[in-house]
């Protein structure tokens, strides 16, 4: 079944012809509303083409054909454009500016041009015709000028949908050539996703994932007090910073005897003595508790005694 989705290019030159029907009737509308505001006999709307300034919209019988190319070498128009000025002639036949063979023939007797600028550029221009003398007052050149900026908002949006194929176009060349890349990176033996994640679910991949965690886990912050603790270097017991023998230790070295280390079984001599009480049973460990009781019932035999 063939697809009836339009390509690229079919789309983009759709939307170019979209865009310029839209400004044709948007160019249409707005002659024939300065046409019915100012009371002329005839409103035209001419934009350049290349070298030639074409009508592109005509309203009235003293406007020029739609098509016809409008001079801008002589004339009022003429040098509204050398100007980049809003021009009003009054009278044709009194006014210089104007060709009089011409507007007799057309039967104007009132002019206005109101130049359209893009960046100081003209693009084109936007004229009132009128059958009679003194037709147009600055109203009329105020309201023209608003119509003339709808004109130019026109243009450029008709000119942005005419840019828009060619950006989509580049925005996607860039990924299309990256798509290109990946698919002949996978015809050269470079494994796809589908079998990475194969590979990645056996045995392998979860020791590696484990070593990864392992890896991962943040040690226990050390207090910077246990780094000063040593050891012993006789019986391993701990000592202070800048020690190298524990008290018991240190003592027997300079009394001349040898001090056993930890690791051998023998502890060191200051805890031989609380060694020595455990083997003397239960009545050598608890000595100190029966005396202190023994004590305490003599003083109250003594107490009840002085009472009597």
């Amino acid at each position: 079944m063939q697809s009836l989705r339009s390509s690229p290019d079919d789309s983009g030159k759709s939307l170019t012809e979209m865009a310029q029907r839209d400004l044709e009737a948007a160019l249409q509308l707005l002659a024939e509303r300065a046409q019915y505001i100012t009371g002329a006999s005839g409103a035209a709307i001419a934009l350049l083409e290349e070298s030639e300034m074409i009508c592109r919209a005509s309203a009235g019988p003293s406007a020029p054909a739609l098509g016809a190319e409008v001079q801008v070498k002589s004339g009022l128009t003429g040098e509204s454009v050398r100007t980049r000025r809003v021009l009003r002639c009054d009278d044709a036949e009194t006014d210089s500016r104007v060709n009089r063979e011409s507007c007799r023939m057309l039967g104007i007797k009132s002019v206005m041009v109101v130049p359209l600028l893009r960046e100081q550029e003209v693009i084109g221009v936007f004229e009132l015709f009128a059958d009679r003398a003194d037709a147009f007052e600055e109203r009329d050149v105020t309201a023209l000028e608003r119509l003339a900026e709808m004109v130019q908002t026109g243009v450029e949006h008709a000119e942005a949908a005419k840019r828009a194929p060619q950006e989509i176009a580049a925005r996607k060349e860039p990924a299309a050539n990256e798509r290109k890349q990946s698919e002949t990176a996978s015809v050269a033996g470079e494994p796809e996703k589908g079998q990475v994640e194969a590979v990645a679910s056996g045995p392998e991949a979860k020791t590696q994932d484990a070593a990864a965690r392992k890896l991962d886990v943040p040690k226990p912050a050390r207090a910077p007090e246990l780094d000063k603790i040593r050891k012993c270097e006789a019986c391993g017991f701990p000592v202070s910073e800048g020690r190298t023998l524990c008290l018991d230790c240190e003592t027997a070295r300079f009394s001349g005897d040898n001090p056993a280390p930890l690791s051998g079984g023998q502890p060191p001599a200051f805890l031989a003595k609380f060694e020595n009480r455990k083997e003397q049973g239960w009545l050598g460990s608890h000595i100190y508790t029966i005396g202190t009781v023994l004590i305490i019932v003599l003083t109250v035999v003594l107490v009840v005694l002085r009472l009597r």
